[in-house]
């Protein structure tokens, strides 16, 4: 098997025509199992990603095959054509595809940034603030990805793929765009962010408003389980809501 990316807690490998993502022995069957079952809710719902192959045990790791898209990745294609405006259409057009879906038997989003904000180490007051502003927020049913991020969509002879669903919710596409426009943020691409954040808005007919009122709380929902040195990033969201 051909090495791809190496994390903390995963390896992705090519094997032939299969893709391997396989956990580390500290990752829990369930987090396999539903990130497996969204890739699937997501494949069945008629979204452009990857075949499914199977869950399986390697070395007495969790493991899951997928079909390996051959191609580049839209961010490598946004760095090598940087004014090229088609790029960032494309990238703002797959969202919508996606928001455009209902999941229903996908986690509420709601839910998950409710738990996450409970377990994000902030002080009660800021907690307090960000949880009574998700319950004032419109509770739409929406598939959102999550991670919407280009590095996360790989492009082969004019189609593109969306990879990684392990984050998959229904709940508002408002809050899945605030996600990735601090998101490209932190990977460092301010002048992006900005870019995408004016033609999300114009292309689905959100309020800018909108989306920056929901980038506190999926920024405090996001310090219940990120890297020790993201959390000052993150912190940095949620000042000023109270």
């Amino acid at each position: 098997m051909e090495l791809i990316v190496q994390r903390p807690n995963k390896r992705i490998y090519r094997r032939g025509q299969d893709v391997i993502k396989l956990f580390g022995e500290d990752v829990p069957a369930s987090s396999v199992l539903s990130e497996a079952t969204n890739h699937a809710r997501a494949f069945e719902a008629g979204l452009p990603v990857p075949r499914l192959r199977e869950v399986t045990k390697l070395d007495g790791k969790w493991a899951i095959v997928a079909e390996f898209i051959e191609g580049e990745t839209l961010l490598e294609r946004m760095d090598a054509e940087p004014e090229n405006p088609e790029w960032l259409e494309l990238f703002v057009r797959l969202q919508m595809e996606v928001h455009g879906q209902y999941i229903p038997k996908a986690q509420r989003l709601q839910d998950k940034l409710e738990r996450k904000i409970a377990a994000s180490g902030l002080d009660a007051t800021t907690r307090y603030e960000l949880q009574t502003r998700l319950e004032a927020m419109h509770p739409e049913k929406k598939a959102s990805h999550g991670d919407f991020i280009p590095s996360n969509i790989i492009l082969r002879e004019g189609s593109a793929f969306i990879l990684d669903w392990n984050q998959l919710t229904q709940g508002n596409a408002a809050a899945d765009a605030a996600n990735t426009w601090i998101t490209l943020e932190k990977y460092g691409y301010p002048g992006l962010a900005a870019a995408y954040l004016k033609l999300y808005c114009e292309r689905s007919d959100t309020a800018r408003q909108h989306v920056m009122k929901w980038a506190p709380i999926v920024a405090g929902a996001a310090l219940g389980d990120c890297p020790a040195g993201d959390r000052a990033f993150y912190l940095k969201w949620c000042e000023g809501v109270v």
